[in-house]
């Protein structure tokens, strides 16, 4: 089965994460401890978007992101799947930006 790295930037800290090629991001994340914000695991809220910084990834199965979003860098991790290794900025600030808000 085919992997790749994806490297997690997440709270001033970096940790690599291998993610096969079918499983999604926020789930690799989750099984390695990483503290990833997210809600429906289902790609139909914004809860654990991240923004891709290198790589590619296949997050056909979301439907959350518009395509102009998509276009911005944005994934949800949580369907979002590795094609390439790749680098993501991850945290509740992501989605503070996504939404132009100043959350507490």
């Amino acid at each position: 089965m085919t992997t790749h790295t994806v490297t997690v930037e997440l709270d001033g800290e970096t940790r690599d994460v291998e993610v096969a090629a079918d499983e999604y991001i926020l789930d690799a994340g989750l099984a390695t401890g990483l503290d990833l914000p997210y809600s429906c695991r289902s790609g139909n809220c914004t809860s654990c978007t991240g923004e891709l910084l290198e790589g590619e990834v296949d997050q056909s199965d979301g439907t959350a992101l518009d395509r102009d979003e998509r276009a911005d860098g944005y994934v949800l991790l949580c369907s979002a799947r590795p094609r390439a290794d790749c680098r993501v900025r991850a945290g509740d600030e992501i989605q503070e930006e996504l939404l132009g808000l100043d959350l507490l």
